[in-house]
């Protein structure tokens, strides 16, 4: 973990033998206060160590949301008194019941980005929140020759999941459908297959011990609708 200034990364780059690499067009970019860690380690790997790293801290006046901060509904604990024009300012919803202040609502405050001003910050520390998220984020990375911004280096768990798992179901069904056998396809492939299988021997009218029950069925069933129209055809009180 190393802390240097801009100007003399770029100046120490400058005069290196990496000057007309991919380094050069990455510590160019370099804006604001800066950590470098230098390791082995797969940059999304790195995103995945540093997020379980963060903390949870109070806000500060100044501060910006790091993301949203909702204030439950539910007893506060806080007797009544001047801190209720303080929830009205910043647009919480309160009752008074049973000596205490209450939040009518879940009411958002912030949204990330957002300014946390010196009321907002007041109002969670008497409820005791710690809304804001402290730690290193990783801005840049520069990869065996690739350079990833902070947009290349955005992991959302999640929805990664959820494609995955989507993905996955997609290649169940087109293997099931293509008759594709692998380990995991193929009792639903034979069971498929059975199945077909035992229709074709019901309609052909195919006899053998495993086919017995389903041509019956289909025979009955033909039977009972041919017996049906017989019974709509026939005049009344004919039999």
């Amino acid at each position: 973990m190393l802390v240097t200034k801009n100007n003399l990364l770029r100046k120490s780059v400058e005069l290196s033998e990496y000057k007309d690499t991919r380094v050069g067009e990455f510590v160019k970019d370099l804006t604001g206060s800066n950590i470098l860690l230098l390791t082995d380690t797969n940059p999304f790997s790195l995103i995945l160590l540093l997020e379980k790293s963060k903390v949870r801290v109070p806000a500060k006046a100044g501060d910006t949301a790091t993301g949203e901060i909702l204030i439950p509904a539910g007893n506060t604990g806080l007797p009544p008194g001047p801190v209720i024009s303080e929830f009205g300012e910043v647009k919480v919803p309160t009752r008074i019941e049973g000596g205490s202040i209450w939040v009518s609502k879940d009411t958002v405050v912030a949204r990330k980005g957002d300014p946390i001003n010196a009321k907002m910050a007041s109002v969670l520390s008497k409820l005791g929140l710690k809304p804001m998220e402290a730690g290193l984020t990783l801005v840049a990375a520069y990869d065996n020759g690739t350079i990833l911004s902070a947009g290349d280096l955005s992991l959302d768990l999640t929805a990664y999941r959820k494609d995955l798992s989507q993905a996955l179901s997609n290649a169940f069904s087109l293997s099931i459908e293509a008759g594709f056998v692998t380990r995991e396809a193929a009792p639903r492939i034979l069971g498929r297959v059975l199945r077909q299988a035992l229709a074709l021997a019901a309609q052909a009218g195919y006899l053998e011990p495993g086919t017995v029950e389903h041509v019956l069925q289909r025979a009955v069933m033909h039977a009972t609708i041919l017996n049906q129209k017989v019974q709509t055809a026939s005049p009344a009180g004919n039999p």
